[in-house]
């Protein structure tokens, strides 16, 4: 069965709708689902945990603020994104701003970079998570991207749910536990390319 015709447009653009209504549940819901995968991006480009933990924080405080200026025609990833890369472009402007003023930087220093993080990287490397995430969703099976986009999804009840999946909660639970671990096995090489670049 052709998996596009089952995928919303944008699952995600669902629970902003709500988080637009004031839906603090649905809200939790989008950053319980890719804060992780925006983490484990800026690990891989060098910015300590803390400092990416931050980031995420700050990233989803101005997507709350800014939650109304989302239009549900427009892709919710695309406007995620785009709010991310401002993000980063304005921590890296402040933090090379903070170091000017509290010490001698080296002439060679890292110009434009964000603990390790430049802005033409950070772009590109969001667009190729989307990318990677929305591929990976297309190998999974029948039952484990029903299952996925069941969970995902904000306007089914759980109850229905296991009735339009035809099977039990147990069922349900472990085709869902596949799915997710599936993902991170399809989603390991694009995190791990530039570990294996380096080696080589």
């Amino acid at each position: 069965m052709d998996q596009s015709s089952k995928k919303p447009l944008d699952e995600n653009a669902g629970l902003m709708r709500k988080a637009d209504d004031g839906d603090y549940e649905a809200f939790d819901r989008l950053f319980q689902r890719l804060a992780p995968l925006l983490m484990h991006l800026f690990v891989k480009w060098g910015v300590d945990l803390n400092s990416a933990e931050d980031l995420v924080q700050k990233i989803f405080a101005r997507l709350w603020e800014q939650r109304k200026r989302f239009r549900l025609e427009s892709s919710f990833e695309s406007y995620l994104y785009s709010i991310a890369r401002n993000t980063l472009y304005k921590e890296i402007r402040q933090y090379h701003k903070n170091n000017r003023i509290s010490s001698k930087q080296e002439p060679f220093s890292d110009e434009g970079k964000y603990k390790g993080l430049s802005q033409p990287e950070a772009e590109v490397s969001l667009e190729e998570l989307n990318e990677a995430l929305e591929a990976a969703k297309t190998k999974l099976t029948d039952e484990q991207f029903q299952a996925l986009h069941a969970a995902q999804e904000p306007d089914i009840d759980f109850q229905k749910a296991l009735e339009e999946l035809a099977c039990s909660k147990g069922a349900y639970k472990s085709r869902l536990n596949r799915a997710r671990k599936r993902l991170r096995a399809l989603l390991a090489p694009f995190f791990s390319e530039e570990e294996r670049s380096k080696k080589s």
